[in-house]
């Protein structure tokens, strides 16, 4: 039975699809519904010949717990096909036929019986003999798993093979928009057409091996990524050509982030040399037809007993870090892995060192300060750290540990960085908690970076406040700045200082958005009417001229704004004239003359 209200519905859908598919619903577009168990299906009439099938399941308690479409609307949250038919649902449950569930259907039939009704729905879809052939690979692979290395317990299997079946129903779901260019079962964005989120499609995966490493199963993270990655692979082998080249770029980042994890597997298990050349032919076989794993490939290169990090390790800090040669693009992430590794296996030490060798900056003191050395934290943070945000993160764990002036120290050290981002969040951290602690300049300097660097009304009104008597002459300085800026919050500072003339200026200098307008014109409407009304009349007069009927509305809008300042100066002589003229001007428009015969 369903539980979900209409506020559930809404709260699934954009306003727009929510209240299209009211319409819908209330045109009876809606055809049939079916119900099988906690699967809701339906078909609804829309745009093009054939209906559209809405498929919807109900979790446990009866909520929504997920909802398709066949149309190909993918622009976040549910279509208006889903929202009518969800709405059927709730509001017309008499209409719902009632089914038996697919294992309902299939219980008492022999094997035989079986295999004639999978013939028989194949024989009618085609397309349904891959999707059977993926199911038992998938199945043979369950009952004989072995790991790469022949020495690792596998981790449940239930497990992997439902990170594979996830996997594959995404990617078919996204491959079936086709070679034609359509839209459907692609995640589609104005900017970058069609992509596939890889990085979602991987994030269950990545969450499980993240899990097994964190209890200590690194065997059972490598065997579970191992599936993972032969999946991928015979997921993209799947995709059409033209799929594959949108996406390539976004399925290189998200299978970087599954190399990581294998290599920190792999590193954590005692392999003997056997098994780190098996590992190693079996990632030669996957880079070939699957994705990049050097990562994995320079870990069980390396292993623990690679001079250069062995040297790191041991507290030999070069411009090269733990590399022989110039370190790889990818060397951070398997830093982090070792990182990690070193951590859990509380080799402290170690830890420090391969964190500085490899400019791991955070890490480090992080741990330091974990380790209770606040001391050498501020002072290697000060001699260590130039990016800001670096700065801003390690003086707030000394504050959250009420080490105050430490905290202070870090920061203000910071402010002299010339990183040239993330200078505003530190410098905003920083000014009131130097005014709460008495250092008053260093409030001041740190406010009046932020502002320098923002350019906000916020960080304006802070050095206002924290100034005092030095406003005076530091507000001239904040405001030719401000003007050389070209910021595109200047208006917002100029009507707070009451400077209406810049505001105006800086409107028409660049246009402005109609908000903006609308606050500058209702500012400068008592001092400068002119100027107002002339720039309603220029929006107004854009839109009637171009006969932009669908706009008229907001032309209107913007002549109503017109009159009313004409009409808090005494002058609607002057405006009753203007409207005359605009009547007699557009005369032919039977769509505008109403709405401007109503503004008289």
């Amino acid at each position: 039975m369903p539980t979900f209200t209409e506020a559930d519905i809404r709260a699934g859908a954009s306003a727009q699809s929510f209240s299209r598919g009211v319409s819908y619903y209330n045109d009876g577009a809606v055809l049939k519904v079916i119900g099988r168990g906690a699967l809701i299906t339906a078909e609804v009439e829309g745009s093009d010949y054939e209906p559209y099938e809405v498929t919807v399941k109900l979790d446990a308690d009866g909520g929504i717990d997920s909802a398709d479409c066949t149309c190909p609307y993918d622009y976040g949250g549910y279509c208006k096909h889903i929202v009518a038919v969800l709405l059927a649902v709730l509001n017309d449950t008499e209409s719902i036929e009632d089914k038996p569930d697919v294992h309902t259907l299939l219980n008492g039939l022999n094997e035989a019986q079986l295999r004639q009704i999978i013939a028989n729905i194949v024989a009618e879809n085609p397309r349904l003999a891959a999707d059977i052939e993926s199911e038992v690979a998938s199945l043979r692979r369950a009952s004989s798993v072995t790991s790469p290395s022949g020495g690792l317990p596998p981790t449940p299997l239930v497990d992997i093979e439902t990170l594979r079946r996830d996997m594959r129903r995404t990617f078919r779901k996204a491959a079936s928009g086709g070679g034609g260019g359509g839209r459907r079962s692609y995640y589609y964005d104005e900017y970058e057409e069609f992509y596939i989120d890889a990085g979602a499609i991987l994030e269950p995966a990545i969450q499980a091996a993240e899990a097994l490493l964190n209890r200590g199963d690194p065997a059972g993270a490598a065997t579970l990524l191992s599936g993972v990655i032969e999946e991928w692979g015979e997921c993209i082998a799947d995709l059409e050509e033209w799929v594959y080249e949108a996406n390539k770029n976004a399925f290189d980042e998200a299978s970087g982030e599954i190399d990581a994890l294998l290599a920190e597997s792999l590193l954590s298990l005692p392999l003997t040399s056997a098994e780190r050349k098996a590992w190693r032919a079996r990632i030669d076989e996957w880079e070939d037809a699957t994705m990049g794993l050097a990562i994995s490939d320079a870990a069980l290169e390396q292993g623990w007993d690679y001079p250069p990090l062995v040297a790191a390790m041991q507290g030999t800090i070069t411009e090269k870090g733990a590399w022989e040669d110039e370190a790889p693009i990818w060397a951070d992430q398997l830093a982090l892995a070792r990182l990690r590794i070193l951590e859990r296996q509380g080799r402290i030490e170690e830890f420090l060192n391969l964190a500085q060798a490899e400019g791991q900056h955070v890490l480090y003191l992080t741990k330091l300060l974990e380790l209770g050395e606040v001391a050498r934290t501020v002072a290697e943070a000060n001699a260590i750290l130039s990016d800001p945000s670096e700065v801003l993160l390690i003086a707030g764990l000394l504050d959250a540990q009420g080490r105050r002036a430490e905290a202070l120290d870090v920061a203000a050290h910071g402010l002299d960085s010339t990183y040239p981002y993330g200078m505003e969040n530190l410098a905003r951290w920083l000014a009131p908690r130097a005014q709460a602690q008495g250092d008053a300049d260093l409030a001041v300097r740190a406010a009046r970076i932020a502002f320098l660097k923002s350019h906000q009304l916020a960080d304006y009104q802070t050095v206002e406040s924290i100034a005092g008597e030095r406003w005076s002459a530091l507000k001239p300085e904040l405001l030719e700045d401000l003007a050389r800026s070209n910021a595109y919050t200047a208006v917002e500072i100029y009507l707070h200082e009451h400077m209406l003339a810049e505001a105006m200026q800086v409107v028409d200098k660049r246009g402005g958005f109609d908000i903006e307008l609308v606050r500058v014109i209702e500012a400068t409407r008592t001092e400068y009417p002119d100027w107002g009304v002339r720039r309603c009349k220029q929006q107004a007069e854009r839109i009637m001229n171009n006969g932009d009927a669908k706009h008229y509305a907001n032309a209107a809008d913007w002549l109503r704004r017109a009159r009313t300042i004409y009409a808090q100066h005494n002058r609607l002589a002057e405006w009753q004239s203007y409207l005359n003229n605009l009547l007699d001007l557009h005369a032919r428009k039977y769509k505008l003359i109403p709405m401007l015969k109503e503004i008289r």
